[in-house]
């Protein structure tokens, strides 16, 4: 098996939109790091795989195509989206997006290069595999339970030393707020960074975001701000550090590399005016005497945003196209879903590594049970209480033909 990295730089121009809060007013003022787009390759024989990584809020449907339009014939082509909010905005939005020209052009551009390079890396490696946690990161965002631990995988790859590390962490990258109009990588990136330092700075890292859509910094972080940023981030490095050395299960894809893809079409969701009427009013009740760095006030102030975007899909598409996939890299199967997987979604997955905000963008996606006590990421998702049942659905399928054939 041989494996490969490459990366490229994204610019992105004073005064450019920025994605990812509908607070936010200001355009882009400044840049705390180029933004980056990475490529993992991992070849057998005449198959390979190309993960692309960008520090985007999302990336479209037809995005990821004009990828894999450039990279025909190198490759399975996956485009993920780290989702960090301080990147431009590029169109992704619940129910799916158009990607504008320039940066449907700019990322393609940068995709291609990362992935010529990533090829022409490639050499012999071993690989393996270790889940674990990551403690005093995130959470879950919708209330304080206490419980600030989540699940993480990380693929080692090299020999006796360290040639590179994909981590796939399943937290929102947004510690600096709406308020911010600098343009970063955010909390991935500063995890990617840190963990790079403690490999003693030869190994490449990239950071992939997971089933993330209920997971964030909010009642972990101690400000928002780039220090309090680094902050979290040298914590996740260190236990993701300590990781990298322990004993994994060991795999390689010299007996093949196997890939399916699907569009699934779900029914979108309407929701009835008078349960959002009193939505609204529970909210709104909940932020009153509450202080402006109160962490729950940020998520009564977010639900409000949800019930007002629910309150807007009246007379919307009647379904939501959801892209799934599946690739099997000999002992390691990966998932990727085009949107925002609640993070129960992990372990209807697993032994699956899954990965969020892959080759499409189409919300938030929660489970059946999260619809009881709708807060903000469940009232602007499109999709209806069975919509991540029936995706799972389909990812077990695909794996099941790309291991099986079928």
């Amino acid at each position: 098996m041989r494996v490969g990295h490459g990366s490229a730089t994204l610019a992105v121009p004073d005064g450019t939109p920025l994605g990812g809060y509908a607070a936010r007013t200001a355009p882009s003022a400044g840049t705390l790091a180029p933004l980056r787009v990475d490529c993992v390759s991992i070849a057998a024989g005449t198959d390979r795989f190309l993960l692309v990584v960008a520090e985007l809020v999302g990336v479209n449907a037809d995005l990821a195509a004009e990828v894999r339009r450039r990279l025909a014939g190198i490759g399975e082509t996956w485009l993920c989206a780290t989702h960090t909010h301080s990147g431009p905005d590029v169109g992704s939005g619940p129910g799916g997006g158009t990607t504008p020209d320039g940066w449907l052009s700019a990322v393609a551009d940068a995709a291609a290069a990362a992935a010529r390079d990533a090829v022409a890396a490639e050499a012999e490696c071993v690989a393996s595999h270790r889940s674990g946690r990551l403690d005093g990161v995130g959470s879950r965002r919708g209330a304080d339970t206490g419980d600030h631990r989540v699940p993480v995988d990380v693929l080692r790859l090299g020999g006796d030393r360290v040639a590179g590390v994909l981590a796939v962490v399943p937290v929102h990258p947004t510690v600096l707020p709406a308020s911010s109009s600098v343009v970063s990588g955010d909390l991935t990136a500063w995890i990617r960074d840190e963990l790079r330092d403690r490999l003693g700075g030869s190994a490449w890292v990239v950071v992939a975001t997971g089933a993330a859509g209920d997971v964030s910094t909010r009642w972990t972080r101690h400000a928002q701000t780039e220090a309090d940023g680094r902050r979290l981030a040298a914590l996740a490095a260190d236990q993701l550090a300590e990781l990298v050395t322990m004993p994994g299960r060991v795999w390689t894809a010299d007996d093949g590399i196997a890939a399916a893809r699907a569009t699934l079409p779900l029914p979108a969701r309407h929701d009835d005016g008078d349960l959002l009427t009193g939505l609204r009013a529970e909210f709104t009740g909940r932020l009153a005497g509450l202080a402006d760095d109160d962490p729950a006030g940020r998520a009564a102030v977010t639900a409000l945003q949800g019930v007002e975007a629910a309150a807007r899909r009246v007379g919307g598409p009647e379904t939501v196209p959801l892209e799934l996939a599946a690739v099997r890299l000999g002992g390691l199967t990966l998932q990727g879903i085009g949107g925002e997987p609640f993070l129960s979604l992990r372990d209807t997955a697993a032994p699956s590594v899954l990965l969020g905000y892959a080759n499409g963008y189409a919300g938030y996606l929660p489970a059946a049970a999260d619809f009881d006590t709708p807060g903000y990421e469940v009232l602007i998702s499109p999709f209806r209480p069975d919509a991540a049942e029936r995706a799972a659905g389909v990812l077990h399928e695909l794996v099941h033909r790309i291991t099986h054939g079928g």
